[in-house]
């Protein structure tokens, strides 16, 4: 190899060498500065307070050493204030509930902890929701929901998404509660909150379904006159007693002209003794009136009336309907729980299922 291309080679190899230790030394140098930059000199310390911010208990902070007591306190009464806030809105929830139990309405809704009522449930089926469906005297009608609810704020989901208005959120069973079982229901804790719709309406949401709207311009005799009887009753409700003797006059031309239902509210007066005297067996043949047209709330009621009057003979009642031609198969939607004995065997001879 020439000379002067083994000298380039030398010189070439030795660069690279004296660039690494270039920048070691500048790495060094800059080390340095930064330690000195960090380290506060004689006069940063005398300006340095004595006090730091810490959460130390040897060197606290003299605001919280001093205000300390004042602040366990704002602490205590805000835990005390918020107890207390929810104490009192659970009793008002539980006052609310005993009034609308102790005077229920058609489409109150009642939050059921089924787990209370029956002991074979699977583990997600704790909560259920119930509606009025119907009042006879002392006794409620309750449909109760097609679905269970692991949770109980789940009962407030349903209502605000509006799953009320649909045909089969409620199952078409009936079961007959009176006044005490109602009252029981609140001791033992099946019902854990009553709520009352204003309009049909409860959290802004419509709560019966859209058919209860549906209407026909088909013209009915003595229609229009319950209707207006219906009408006087809700103003009699302030204490107008003109407003309720009109109420039974409408009422009572109505069930005269055959519109079932009327026949069905003359015998409801009857029954709680509105406007006039208080007579079951008046509200029975009324009822009968009505059950011989077909009219389902009509037959459920003289059944349950029926159990209230020694008198009253189920059995013949249910045959009476099936020579006038009425079909009764759809009172097995009545839970027999809440019937008597007696009830449960007329209807399976009414059906031929057995006689006596």
């Amino acid at each position: 190899m020439p000379q002067a291309a083994v000298r380039q080679y030398e010189e070439d190899g030795a660069l690279p060498e004296a660039e690494v230790e270039q920048q070691a030394v500048s790495e060094a140098e800059s080390e340095e500065t930064l330690a000195s930059a960090d380290t506060p000199s004689a006069e940063d310390k005398q300006d340095e307070s004595y006090y730091h911010y810490t959460l130390d208990t040897k060197d606290p902070d003299p605001w919280l050493t001093k205000h300390r007591s004042k602040i366990i306190a704002v602490v205590v009464f805000a835990a005390v204030a918020l107890a207390v806030s929810i104490f009192y809105k659970n009793y008002l929830l539980s006052e609310q509930t005993k009034a609308i139990v102790a005077a229920p309405q058609l489409n109150d809704i009642y939050y059921i902890d089924f787990r209370v009522i029956e002991d074979n449930l699977r583990p997600a089926e704790k909560f259920r929701m119930a509606k009025v469906k119907d009042i006879t005297g002392d006794v409620v009608t309750l449909n109760f929901s097609s679905f269970f609810y692991p949770q109980e704020h789940e009962l407030n989901e349903t209502i605000r998404y509006a799953l009320l208005r649909s045909e089969s959120f409620f199952q078409e069973k009936r079961h007959n509660y009176n006044a005490a079982e109602l009252q029981g229901m609140i001791t033992s804790g099946a019902i854990l909150l009553a709520r009352r719709p204003e309009n049909n309406i409860l959290d802004g949401n419509v709560v019966v379904p859209d058919s209860h709207f549906e209407s026909t311009s088909v013209f009915i005799p003595g229609k229009k006159e319950n209707f207006i009887g219906l009408e006087y009753l809700k103003f009699a409700e302030s204490g107008s007693e003109s407003a309720l003797a009109i109420a039974l006059v409408k009422v009572q031309e109505s069930a005269d002209l055959g519109f079932a239902q009327g026949q069905v509210n003359l015998a409801q007066m009857y029954l709680t003794g509105t406007a006039v005297r208080k007579s079951l067996p008046a509200a029975l043949v009324w009822f009968k009136k009505a059950s011989l047209q077909a009219y389902k709330p009509a037959i459920f009621k003289y059944a349950i009336v029926c159990q209230q009057v020694k008198s009253c003979a189920i059995a013949d009642f249910y045959q009476e309907l099936v020579k006038a031609g009425v079909n009764i198969d759809f009172t097995k939607q009545v839970d027999i729980r809440a019937t008597t004995k007696a009830y449960a065997k007329a209807l399976e001879y009414a059906r031929g299922k057995k006689a006596y």
